[in-house]
């Protein structure tokens, strides 16, 4: 097994592909893949993946009051708890302690996850503009300065275009945000992989979470509609903010679900960004797979 170091990002590849063991292991400030390790499987898992500000905790809110059907929780991550996060990492008694099926939330490449063909993927995609500035306010709203081992955390400038900039070609102050699109296009053809787009999921949830429920095999009917769109809705989620945001002090109050609607980069960003992100996305990325990321359309099958 070979180490590469890129930048901050300690990754070790693989070049063989063994049931259950990823290919990949990342380690940075945020995410541990290696946490991975101690989700003991069960056939009925449920992985909701994105790079980031992708919808990652609206669908974990769906997928919720598609198993459950509860809006009473105290909070979603003790539902569905971010197994690699290294600032608040689940306990091997927390895994094993939630019912059936589980549903995990991960911002890893699918490289980097374990990977079972009795598991269920659901991986979030939305333009990347709309990421960038969502992800932008996200770092302005972060409260805490140090990481578990003391080091400082880089929540990136102040300034949004200078944000962009920095972001668009690495994703820092995070983590690499084409690798991460790739990874998953590459194995969107795997039954038990499903592609849903942000701009799809908002402008017509009925449609989108029934086809989540039918790609789970879960009960979907008209009450079971009305259920989802009531308390999946982004008034609902404003609301009740307290149950969607992370641990308590790592955010300013209330910001943690922001506008929850995209296009927002447009006057923020002047036609020569525009212009050089559009095209940096079809160098990054397959040219069906850029015009989906950025429209919304298109295939998303071979």
């Amino acid at each position: 097994m070979n180490i590469v170091v890129v930048e901050d990002v300690k990754l070790q590849k693989s070049s063989e592909s063994v049931l259950g063991k990823p290919k990949m292991l990342i380690k940075d400030q945020f995410r541990d893949s290696a946490l991975w390790d101690y989700v003991i499987p069960r056939n009925t898992d449920i992985v909701i993946a994105s790079c980031y500000k992708s919808g990652t905790t609206l669908t974990q809110q769906i997928i919720n009051l598609l198993i459950r059907q509860q809006s009473h929780f105290d909070s979603i991550i003790q539902l569905s708890p971010w197994v690699e996060s290294c600032m608040n990492p689940p306990t091997v008694e927390t895994l094993e302690q939630l019912d059936s099926p589980r549903f995990f939330k991960s911002h890893l490449p699918f490289d980097a996850l374990p990977y079972y063909p009795g598991w269920k993927y659901i991986y979030l995609v939305r333009d990347g503009r709309d990421v960038c500035l969502s992800l932008f306010h996200h770092c302005k709203s972060y409260l805490l300065k140090m990481d578990r081992e003391g080091n400082p955390i880089d929540n990136g400038p102040d300034d949004f275009s200078e944000f962009w900039e920095n972001w668009l070609e690495t994703g820092k102050p995070r983590w690499a945000f084409w690798e991460n699109i790739h990874s998953w296009w590459q194995i969107r053809h795997l039954p038990n992989v499903l592609l849903v787009h942000y701009t799809n999921l908002i402008g017509d949830k009925r449609k989108e979470a029934e086809k989540i429920a039918r790609f789970l095999s879960l009960e979907w009917n008209e009450a079971m509609a009305d259920m989802v769109c009531k308390y999946s809705s982004l008034e609902y989620m404003k609301e009740h903010c307290y149950q969607f945001e992370p641990t308590a002090g790592l955010f300013k109050p209330q910001t943690f679900i922001n506008r929850g609607v995209n296009g927002y980069w447009k006057g923020l960003l002047h036609d020569a960004q525009v212009e050089h992100y559009e095209s940096l996305a079809y160098q990054k990325l397959e040219p069906e797979c850029a015009y989906w990321m950025i429209t919304g359309t298109g295939k998303t099958m071979p």
